[in-house]
């Protein structure tokens, strides 16, 4: 598999990302960032349908601009910001007096992916690299009938080709089994060697994690050592994330998640949920977020949120380990998760 990263200008950035209507759309003062080349620095997708824009960091300050869903913004700088509590808030500067709050947005990068690598019988993972993608009922849609995000993942069932010989992968839906098309220069496919176990000589009985509910941390041990640790979001309801004793004893790579309430404030349906690793049946899990990055906060509606590479690591360090032709597993037992409130 040959990949890769390639600069655009900003006509070939415009066409591909589809931003002509974003250019439209963004502030005057943001236009200019928004176009630039991704290289010059950090970028984010907007994950929220609206994000004020003040002019100092501070929500007591002027509200300069309004952001609008799936914008995509260059972050100048990153500050923090004591409240007069002390407690300290992260800023991002996206121009001049212009600032944003890092909690409904995505940090995203662009890479463009060439492959012709067969696709197996079975199908194999794939991985978004751009920060969004239009999705199709056939290849060369019309109209897109959704969108995949930067960082999520999906089962790759085949490669195809349209009238012009632009490549196109099918990606079928792990819940109604329909097919979704997309562009190939959007997927990254995942080698096998990127799912092997980590830490694989250590005895289960010897892997642990502990959630803090507390402190939104996730930490996990071999031995009683440390191993790994880093922020996490859990669940916003109180005992969402439950306390207690539980086991990694369900794996898969991807998941379509959906809550439907009738509530449109709580209501979601995200494609391609990478990297779950559940600790209950019925459906705690530890899995990537690519629709905030409030780490450290209570965001979810019981799972364990992280950020993508986080819960890549996690899934491949606890067990069962899942082979990479294999889109669901069960296994006998799994790696144990204490979850606790420490006082």
């Amino acid at each position: 598999m040959d990949f890769f990263t390639q600069k655009f200008t900003r006509r070939e950035f415009l066409k591909l990302m589809g931003l002509g209507a974003v250019a439209v759309a963004l502030p005057n003062s943001l236009v200019k960032a928004a176009l630039t080349d991704f290289s010059e620095g950090s970028w984010v997708r907007i994950t929220r349908y609206r994000l004020y824009v003040f002019a100092e960091a501070s929500e007591k300050s002027k509200v300069q601009d309004l952001l609008k869903f799936d914008q995509l913004v260059q972050i100048k700088d990153t500050l923090t910001v004591k409240d007069s509590k002390g407690k300290e808030h992260p800023w991002l500067k996206i121009g001049e007096d212009a600032y944003i709050q890092p909690v409904f947005v995505q940090y995203v990068e662009t890479h463009r992916n060439v492959s012709t690598v067969p696709i197996p019988e079975g199908g194999c993972l794939g991985e978004i690299t751009v920060p969004s993608i239009d999705a199709y009922y056939k290849p060369r849609g019309t109209f897109a009938k959704r969108h995949y995000y930067y960082s999520s993942t999906h089962w790759v069932r085949s490669r195809v080709y349209d009238e012009f010989g632009v490549p196109w992968y099918e990606l079928p839906d792990d819940m109604n089994g329909a097919s979704y098309f997309v562009r190939a220069y959007a997927v990254r496919l995942v080698p096998a060697e990127e799912l092997t176990a980590i830490s694989p000589e250590v005895p289960p009985d010897q892997k642990r994690i502990k959630l803090d509910l507390k402190t939104e941390t996730v930490t996990a041990y071999e031995y009683d050592k440390e191993v790994f640790s880093t922020l996490v979001s859990t669940g916003l309801a109180e005992g969402s994330t439950p306390l207690g004793t539980f086991k990694t004893h369900r794996k898969r790579p991807y998941r379509r998640m959906v809550l439907q309430s009738g509530d449109r404030n709580v209501d979601y349906d995200l494609p391609g949920v990478p990297w779950v690793s559940y600790i209950t049946m019925s459906g705690v899990a530890f899995h990537g977020a690519y629709w905030h990055s409030n780490w450290g906060y209570r965001m979810s509606n019981g799972c364990i949120n992280m950020r993508s590479p986080d819960a890549k690591w996690l899934y491949r360090w606890c067990n069962p380990t899942v082979p990479a032709d294999v889109e669901y597993l069960v296994g006998e037992t799994g790696t144990r998760v204490d979850v606790v409130y420490e006082m």
